[in-house]
């Protein structure tokens, strides 16, 4: 290689001076001599790492943080269990939660319901009581009314009788008058009231008194 050099150079020394070929193979000669970088001196020992370099000048403290021998071992498959696991956890969390949330809510429905019928059933107990009252004071003026009329009707048919005998005559048994109104007297009923008459021609039509006749004074 050297020798080359020294060729050429010798077929340029027409063109340039001798102590100008003289310098260049000198500087060429002690560039030649100059060892390469250190890395390259040992083919068995590969150069290291830019993060090499920075871990070894700025070392991780005492209490610095660490990699976790666990996780580091764990293979991809023990990963994606680890995280199936987090996952279906959480789902039976969440699945939790929504079932005690909507019982919750029915509990709550279930107690405004509640409250509400036994509103409605107070309510309705006061209406049935305040009904039921009003139909017993209905019947008992009615009783009222019907005890009042029979007791005029008595009291008439007692001074009939008191005029009967004043005049000698003596009254109709309460057998007789039984027996013809079985025989004459018929009855019946429509919805909630019942009605009397005499059917076909009597003599005892135009003499049977009407009970409004003595409700007139009630």
């Amino acid at each position: 290689m050297l020798e080359r050099i020294r060729i050429s150079l010798t077929r340029l020394s027409g063109k340039l001076p001798d102590h100008g070929i003289d310098a260049q193979l000198r500087s060429y000669s002690n560039q030649a001599s100059t060892p390469p970088p250190s890395y390259f001196r040992n083919g068995t020992e590969p150069p290291r790492t830019y993060d090499q370099l920075q871990a070894a000048q700025f070392p991780n403290p005492p209490g610095g943080p660490k990699s976790s021998p666990q996780y580091d071992n764990e293979s991809p498959v023990q990963k994606y269990k680890e995280i199936s696991k987090g996952v279906a956890y959480l789902s039976i969390a969440g699945a939790l939660i929504y079932i005690l949330l909507d019982l919750k809510d029915q509990l709550d429905k279930a107690k405004k319901q509640v409250t509400f019928s036994r509103k409605n059933q107070k309510e309705m107990l006061i209406q049935m009581q305040s009904y039921k009252k009003k139909v017993a004071q209905s019947a008992i003026k009615n009783t009222q009314k019907h005890t009042i009329i029979e007791g005029k009707m008595q009291m008439h048919i007692a001074l009939l009788r008191q005029q009967l005998i004043d005049s000698g005559l003596d009254p109709v048994s309460i057998d007789e008058a039984l027996d013809e109104f079985d025989e004459r007297v018929r009855m019946a009923t429509t919805g909630n009231s019942v009605t009397l008459w005499v059917p076909g021609e009597s003599k005892l039509k135009s003499l049977i008194p009407d009970p409004n006749e003595y409700s007139k004074k009630v």
